[in-house]
């Protein structure tokens, strides 16, 4: 069955960041997400678990030295993992809306099987000359194609969606007691045209870009020339690429 006919309880999957050097970067915090996601997917989750998934990938190490690494597991219990290089990583970017998709509230918010409107909205954006898709519902963002917006106000306060359509972040979650630590104020609310055209910075987070800078929406320019947020999550990526302690050794 082809992916664009798949049923969102065929699978639930993860992507992780991966260093054949280092191994898996937050690999429990992308396992306890993928073990909540396949219980409200109805998946069976004997399959989910360290000694499966790290046997999985010790058995089929990677061609590249670093990259993004996909597990899936599906509705049958079989697990699946494909690698894939980096496209972007820690720059400033364009991006476009789109729709998002919409789904039943036991499915909204996972990462589940039918993914295809979200590698759409990611084609969309690469034809539009754009580096990602906003997804937007009911005149807000609610997610972005691969990572997690984060918008900053006029005050310094950082806003997440509160949507059930957005798809919690690992590596926002990472970032966010480092983030405090440096001042921030973080909240989680509605991402509506008023707060993004009124923002000071607006960036997004994720395994597949890092952090990156979002400079413009749909051609017009967001926020002002202000890079405290997106400076500060770099550095703070940085030290944690370097910290043994974030990651999970596979292939050494």
């Amino acid at each position: 069955m082809s992916e664009d006919v798949q049923s969102p309880r065929s699978s639930v999957f993860t992507t992780m960041r991966f260093s054949k050097s280092q191994g898996i970067f937050l690999f429990d915090s992308h396992l306890e997400r993928m073990l909540r996601h396949a219980t409200r997917l109805r998946i069976n989750e004997i399959s989910i678990n360290r000694d499966s998934i790290l046997g999985l990938l010790l058995e089929n190490p990677p061609e590249l030295t670093e990259g993004l690494v996909r597990i899936e597991c599906t509705n049958t219990s079989e697990l699946k993992i494909s690698y894939r290089p980096f496209s972007i990583q820690n720059e400033c970017i364009d991006a476009v809306t789109i729709p998002s998709p919409i789904w039943p509230k036991r499915i909204a918010g996972t990462k589940h099987g039918a993914w295809a409107p979200y590698t759409e909205a990611k084609n969309h954006a690469d034809r539009s000359g754009a580096d990602l898709a906003l997804l937007i519902h009911e005149f807000a963002i609610v997610d972005g194609d691969r990572c997690t917006p984060i918008i900053m106000d006029e005050d310094g306060v950082l806003w997440s969606s509160n949507s059930s359509l957005s798809v919690d972040s690992v590596m926002f979650e990472s970032l966010r007691n480092s983030l405090l630590s440096a001042g921030f104020h973080i909240q989680s609310g509605l991402l509506n045209e008023r707060l993004v055209a009124r923002c000071t910075e607006a960036i997004a987070v994720g395994s597949g870009v890092g952090v990156v800078k979002i400079e413009s929406i749909d051609g017009e320019q967001i926020g002002d020339e202000n890079s405290r947020l997106f400076d500060t999550c770099i550095s703070i990526l940085e030290e944690q690429y370097l910290n043994a302690k974030y990651w999970t050794e596979v292939w050494t």
